[in-house]
């Protein structure tokens, strides 16, 4: 009996150390397979919940595109602020004329990066038709990122309600 269960037990712990390093390696295997998994507009649920069509997709993600090679520069300069930052933060006495400056130019950069996904979620906007902008702009209310949302999102409220959504009505939230 004993080297039954341990047979089994075995069995089991290979299958779930197979499943973790397919999982692991699997990205590393087939680049251009996880490549086509990632997130964007070609693919995923906001694709799904809007109706995309493929003219649209395709834009939209060659947008997507555009506007995160554009914010790159700017991210790695924010990261390189934070690292001083940090570095600063490490030494004995830090005053606030020594923070002064690192942390407005941490607050300038993330400014321009804000500005420039609200300047690109403007453009995209412009792509939807009316139906399409209505359940975009709900999401974007719920407080969603179109790229991460997952399919069991609230549906998007309608124009002239008090409520955040279809899907959000049975817990009972309402927009303040």
């Amino acid at each position: 009996m004993k080297s039954r269960l341990l047979a089994v037990f075995i069995v089991i712990s290979l299958g779930i150390n197979i499943g973790f390093l397919l999982h692991w390696l699997r990205p590393r295997l087939f680049p251009a397979r996880a490549a086509a998994m990632s997130s964007g507009w070609h693919s995923g649920p906001m694709k799904r919940h809007l109706n995309l069509d493929a003219r649209q997709s395709r834009r939209m993600e060659s947008e997507r595109r555009q506007v995160l090679a554009q914010a790159g520069p700017l991210q790695e300069e924010l990261r390189q602020k934070r690292r001083e930052l940090f570095v600063l933060l490490k030494g004995q006495d830090v005053g606030a004329a020594d923070l002064d400056p690192i942390l407005n130019e941490i607050a300038r950069l993330q400014a321009a990066l804000e500005k420039m996904f609200i300047l690109h979620s403007l453009k995209v906007r412009g792509l939807f038709s009316p139906a399409q902008r209505l359940k975009y702009e709900g999401f974007l209310e719920q407080g969603l990122c179109p790229g991460m949302m997952s399919d069991e999102a609230c549906a998007p409220a309608k124009a002239g309600q008090g409520m955040k959504g279809a899907g959000c009505r049975e817990a009972g939230e309402t927009k303040k």
